[in-house]
């Protein structure tokens, strides 16, 4: 499965190069192709687990890259826990047409405003 996300604002290189050691610890991750301000992530479902998918949604969440991607993988039976409305990740991966504004942002002098 290739998997299209569209990445946000990186602070520095070193926090750039952490998002992808990051895909890099994740075993299903195969292989991840930039395309513009787009990564390509081509994923092994057979090797998908759900600590492996849990650790996929934490690094695109701590990176503020949407997780509506992920919605395919909420219709198989492995990952119907993807639809738990509860979860922190849901508001993401099912974006309603109301803008979120529960998440603390960072302003033009770096500290967190919360609307």
């Amino acid at each position: 499965m290739i998997l299209q996300v569209t990445l946000t604002l990186f602070y520095s290189r070193g926090d750039e190069r952490r998002l992808f050691q990051g895909f890099q610890e994740i075993p299903a991750i195969r292989n991840v192709q930039g395309v513009g301000r787009d990564l390509l992530l081509d994923i092994e479902i057979a090797s998908l687990n759900k600590e492996a998918l849990r650790e996929l949604l934490a690094l695109l969440w701590r990176y503020d890259i949407s997780l509506a991607p992920l919605r395919a993988l909420a219709d198989k039976r492995k990952f119907d826990w993807l639809n738990d409305s509860q979860g922190y990740w849901h508001n993401s991966m099912f974006p309603t047409a109301e803008p979120e504004f529960d998440r603390p942002t960072l302003n033009a002098l770096g500290t967190r405003v919360c609307h």
